[in-house]
């Protein structure tokens, strides 16, 4: 399994623990060894280099920061990637500048790759699964707060600019994008309000932690056809309940409320209660707004 994940062969693997001393898995009763997720990580790195001509006795020696950096600069996406449109380059490219700070580069390898591979599927197979990727190693202590906090402020600016260059027209429907109080993590808003833009909605973006009276009220200044709301952590605020009511009670009549993220289904049962819609991906929320669109 560990070998599959690394693209290493069983043989070359047991090699470079006995000779190199790469990772230390530790061992079952039965001998069987166990790789730690920052085992595989580390072995991951350490085939993308010498694939690329790296020497093991040197790279492996090499701490994870420098390994990560190193990789970095070996899998920036090419001419060859932005011709081919494809999105896995983008996103390792994407995931190692956050492992080495450089928001300069992240921002630069997101703007490219929404050029190369243009907004839905930008959003859908680079934005979103790092996203996830950097949730899932902050929330397991494999990336700090501080590298969460990078990530979110290139993807804000770059979505910004993915927002700002959607032409809607004047009579385009409006939809008012936020998160509830107390969910700080914006990613999911930003992926929402930029997936709505590029479907010709002009986005009001409000950002994260608004109550939810004042996203009701936003909604009705703005004359908003929907209003999306993004939940991804915590999944079990006992307060949640009540905001995403108190949204529900103050939006005029036929203003729709859609509630997606990584952590909304934890929550349907409000969601419902608040006669909103469940939203599962950024195809369903396209769907949705298509729908909205056809309704007006």
């Amino acid at each position: 399994m560990v070998a599959q994940r690394t693209g290493l062969s069983s043989h070359i693997l047991r090699a470079w623990e006995r000779r190199y001393g790469v990772v230390a898995p530790t061992r079952t009763e039965g001998g069987q060894r166990l790789y730690s997720d920052a085992d595989i990580e580390r072995l991951s790195l350490l085939q993308l280099l010498t694939a690329g001509g790296g020497s093991i006795s040197q790279l492996a020696q090499l701490p994870m920061v420098e390994l990560t950096r190193m990789a970095a600069a070996e899998l920036r996406p090419g001419p060859e990637a932005a011709a081919g449109g494809l999105p896995g380059p983008w996103r390792v490219a994407a995931l190692a500048a956050i492992e080495v700070f450089d928001g300069a580069a992240l921002r630069r390898d997101l703007g490219r790759a929404a050029m190369a591979l243009g907004v839905p599927r930008f959003l859908d197979q680079v934005v979103a699964p790092v996203l996830h990727e950097v949730g899932e190693r902050w929330h397991t202590g494999r990336m700090g707060i501080a590298q969460e906090h990078l990530a979110t402020a290139a993807v804000r600016e770059v979505l910004g600019w993915v927002r700002e260059s959607a032409e809607a027209r004047g009579s385009a429907p409006v939809l008012v994008v936020a998160t509830p109080s107390h969910q700080m993590h914006e990613g999911g808003a930003l992926l929402a309000a930029a997936a709505a833009a590029a479907e010709g909605w002009r986005v009001t973006y409000l950002g994260a932690n608004l109550p939810g009276a004042d996203i009701a009220a936003a909604a009705v200044r703005t004359g908003a056809r929907a209003v999306a709301l993004s939940v991804i952590h915590p999944d079990d605020d006992p307060a949640l309940g009540e905001q995403l009511a108190s949204v529900g009670r103050l939006l005029p009549a036929g203003v729709a409320l859609l509630v997606g993220g990584a952590g909304a289904e934890a929550y349907q049962e409000a969601v419902e209660s608040a006669k909103g819609e469940l939203i599962g991906d950024l195809e369903a929320l396209r769907t949705a707004l298509r729908r909205l669109t056809s309704q007006s």
